[in-house]
């Protein structure tokens, strides 16, 4: 395979220019700081986190933590939060069901969140940059733009991070602005027309001010073919911008202002269609076929798709499915190809944020803090999810989200530094509209509530989150080998849902007024007219959250730890709205809600630095207790409808993590996890019967995970250095959804990424790199709500697979890309 000669040109052209702006400026910049003598001397260096609010020592810190530094997440070939869990066990992220990579879906061993990416559904991992939750799902496979490093807190956090960190949190933290003159380009290029540029400018406006401006735009090609129009999807182009000023007007105040920008478009999702069952719900009554069991098909709703198309997208004149739709997928070859839709899809992602930091010492043992956080997002998503021109499925969706987050902090010492504390207050108000254009044989291609024709019936969901926590967490030095830690967090949500269905919700209306039906008639009243209407339900949940944990060291290389938390997660709302209010005799038309979930994680751990620290070894075994977990299901119909129930489940394991330094020059490391997950107990479904049992596998909960990596450098004089890194990830089979009638076995896969460059003396570095070497085909989700019925539903003997679309959605993995990249700094 060969590099794309264009690329490389503009390489030179981009990168040459900005480089001999970059070299005059460099005369004006301090000095480098020297080298860690500690990395480079004495084995491996301490790794700084702040998952406990102040900074302490990795190898000190009482918690299951990974933490990857903004250097080895390049030397991995990680840029983003795409692919990032392939170096990190019992670490899963992926796109949601039916959607592909548009809205992020996280699991630290094994707990994660809502897997369709609703509005009303919210994760169990959090996700914070600088401190500030990035509160929602959607854009949220940020880039890594200018990162000090990232680190994965697992098990519960709730007790000092935001909201709803049940699984743990994975926090993105940037570099801050900074009292002296540096910055930085890179440029790099690589295969499907592959091309970045991102760069960083720090600035010292005065001797209490600084700047700091960092970008990157990408563009790459996408590797799914699409052979309507000869494109490829699972490309596309993004844009972050983040603007940081930093003031410290005195010793003791520190304020941060920060502002980003956000922009993703492409043009589709890296997915395939595959295996059509033409007697399955939508394909019959597109082609009006009675199946015994089903709806008869509706001539409105079929025609109504039909007329969107030309006739000829039909190979038999609407009379064979199978043929129709054997032929679209017949002329596919290989596992990169895909038809193409009636349009090309479209995804476009705009967000921009604002935070403020403020920080003050109030005596030299305490300080107070205040975090704020305001986004704004935009997200548009049209989707042809069978991959033909035949007017089958498709999906128009519009997501706006606007929301806040303020929390105030007290940090403290006591007694000589023995005792460390936390109190503060957590606010978080959401504001989320999701608008859909369903488009598919049982709502039709035509809108009456809109008024308008083939772009599907109109869906709308609204839903307003309030949330207020008040925390505190202390660890008390006992002795200079042993600590506690307490902390608890009282948290309560409040929500606000309307629903919107054309169709259905109807409410018997007299002259624009509600009239009151008598009893369960078959009808509305006499002089009344049954009409679709917004339904809207409230709920409050409230939860007690403490933590304990109790660390012994037994000698300055060897520490020990166990620890018990409670994570939490608020209620919500189904969004099961019955087609007839009059008749219906669930509550609120059928907008159920669905319970807050709780579990108890216990941990054990034992961290180590041993021959003279040229050996780390860390491992965690943990065992957690589900109460009321959040499970999503999907229930065929018709009309199909996917809901939250709750259940209890056991999840137990480990991780284990090795680092070895045995020369200055190279270091080993490798990594392991071990998770087992099951349910308590039978979970029943909307529809009463057994839907989920204990021999169910669980969703995104891969058994075994590792990684082996690999770094080696060869000092090139004073000239600089040349570095060698491998890393290989390997992740077990998992499962893409919950509920054994749609779930897809994702098979187990490993990705080797190798990165050869040339540091300079200078400032400057030429690297080559190579992800995914071995050209690996792999699976990063799906959604399969297709037949036959006689499909095996593991965990469940007897129960039909569901039979609605006609296909199975993939969403594929990235291919082997090879690159180039070029970079300067001073």
């Amino acid at each position: 395979m060969k590099l794309n000669l264009k690329s490389l040109a503009r390489i030179g052209a981009s990168g040459g220019a900005m480089m001999l702006v970059l070299a005059n400026s460099a005369a004006l910049a301090q000095q480098s700081e020297p080298q860690d003598d500690v990395a480079a001397n004495a084995g491996i260096a301490e790794i700084i986190v702040t998952a406990q609010r102040s900074e302490t020592k990795l190898q000190d810190t009482p918690l299951s933590i990974v933490a990857v530094g903004g250097a080895e997440l390049q030397r991995q070939g990680t840029d983003s939060l795409s692919g990032f869990d392939t170096f990190i066990p019992n670490v899963t992220i992926g796109g949601t069901a039916a959607q592909g990579n548009a809205i992020i879906n996280v699991a630290i061993r094994g707990i994660g969140g809502a897997p369709q990416g609703f509005i009303t559904q919210e994760g169990a991992v959090g996700i914070y940059v600088d401190d500030i939750l990035f509160a929602r799902p959607n854009g949220a496979l940020l880039d890594l733009l200018d990162v000090e490093r990232v680190e994965v807190l697992r098990g519960p956090q709730g007790t000092l991070f935001g909201r709803n960190t049940a699984g743990g949190a994975i926090r993105y933290v940037t570099k801050q602005p900074a009292d002296k003159l540096e910055g930085s380009i890179k440029v790099t290029a690589g295969e499907r027309d592959r091309f970045d540029v991102q760069g960083m400018l720090n600035v010292p406006l005065s001797e209490t001010l600084a700047a700091r401006v960092s970008f990157a735009k990408k563009s790459r090609d996408g590797y799914v073919h699409r052979i309507i129009d000869n494109t490829y999807v699972g490309g596309g182009d993004s844009t972050t911008l983040r603007g940081q000023l930093r003031w410290q007007p005195t010793s003791r105040l520190d304020i941060g202002l920060s502002a980003d920008l956000i922009r993703t478009s492409d043009n589709g999702q890296p997915s395939t269609s595959t295996n059509f069952s033409p007697t399955d719900l939508y394909p019959a009554a597109l082609y009006a076929v009675a199946i015994p069991g089903d709806p008869a098909p509706s001539p409105t709703a079929y025609n109504s798709l039909r007329a969107v198309a030309p006739l000829s997208v039909s190979p038999s004149g609407y009379t064979n499915a199978a043929s129709d739709f054997a032929f679209y997928y017949g002329q596919t070859r290989g596992n990169y190809e895909i038809y193409g839709g009636l349009l090309p899809d479209v995804n476009k992602f705009k967000s921009y944020g604002l935070t403020g930091t403020i920080a003050y010492e109030l005596t030299d043992n305490l300080t107070v803090k205040s975090l704020t956080g305001y986004r704004d997002i935009s997200q548009i998503q049209n989707q042809d999810w069978d991959r033909t021109p035949i007017p089958l499925v498709q999906l128009n969706d519009t997501t706006e989200i606007e929301y806040l987050t303020q929390e105030l902090q007290l940090n403290g010492s006591f007694f000589d530094n023995r005792f460390k504390w936390v109190a503060g207050a957590f606010y978080y108000w959401d504001d989320s509209t999701n608008t859909r254009r369903r488009f598919d044989p049982s709502a039709g291609a035509n809108s009456a509530f809109m008024g308008d024709v083939g772009k599907g019936s109109f869906e709308s969901k609204h839903i307003v989150t309030k949330s207020l926590a008040l925390f505190t967490q202390g660890t008390f030095s006992l002795t200079d080998a042993l600590s506690v830690t307490a902390g608890v967090r009282w948290g309560e949500d409040r929500k606000t849902f309307t629903s919107f269905r054309e169709g259905r919700g109807q409410v018997c209306l007299s002259g624009g007024a509600p009239v009151a039906a008598v009893g369960t008639p078959a009808s509305c009243p006499a002089g009344s007219v049954s009409t679709p209407s917004a339904q809207t339900v409230s709920g409050k949940w409230s939860s007690v959250s403490p933590r304990f944990s109790i660390d012994y060291r037994w000698s300055p290389e060897v520490m020990t730890y166990i620890s018990a938390a409670k994570g939490y997660k608020g209620g919500g709302f189904n969004d099961g709205i019955q087609t007839r209010c009059y008749r219906s005799p669930l509550p609120n038309c059928g907008l159920n809600e669905y319970l807050p979930e709780n579990l108890w994680t216990y941990e054990a751990g034992i961290r180590t630095d041993l021959f003279d620290r040229r050996v780390r070894l860390n491992i965690t075994a943990f065992l957690t207790k589900y109460k009321d977990q959040q499970i999503q299901l999907a229930d065929p119909g018709p009309p199909p409808l996917v809901y939250t129930v709750n259940g209890d489940s056991t999840v137990k394991g480990f991780e284990a993590e090795f680092l070895a330094r045995p020369t200055q020059n190279l270091v080993l490391k490798a990594s392991v996890g071990y998770v087992d997950a099951s349910y308590d107990k039978d979970i029943r479904g909307a529809s009463g019967a057994v839907a989920v049992t204990s021999a169910v596998p669980f969703y995104r909960s891969p058994k075994w995970s590792y990684t082996l990596g690999a770094s080696y450098t060869v000092p090139m004089g004073e000239s600089g250095d040349v570095a060698f890194d491998f890393n290989y990830g390997w992740k077990d089979k998992q499962l893409s959804y919950p509920s054994p009638t749609n779930f897809v076995t994702l098979p187990s896969y490993g990705l080797l990424n190798g990165r050869i460059s040339f540091e300079a003396a200078a400032g400057w570095s030429v690297a080559v790199f190579g992800n995914n070497l071995t050209n690996k085909y792999y699976l990063t989700g799906g959604f399969d709500p297709s037949g036959p019925s006689n499909k095996p539903t593991p965990g469940l003997t007897g129960v039909a697979h569901d039979r609605v679309f006609g296909f199975t959605m993939l969403d594929i993995g990235r291919p082997r890309e090879l690159g180039v990249e070029l970079a300067y700094k001073f």
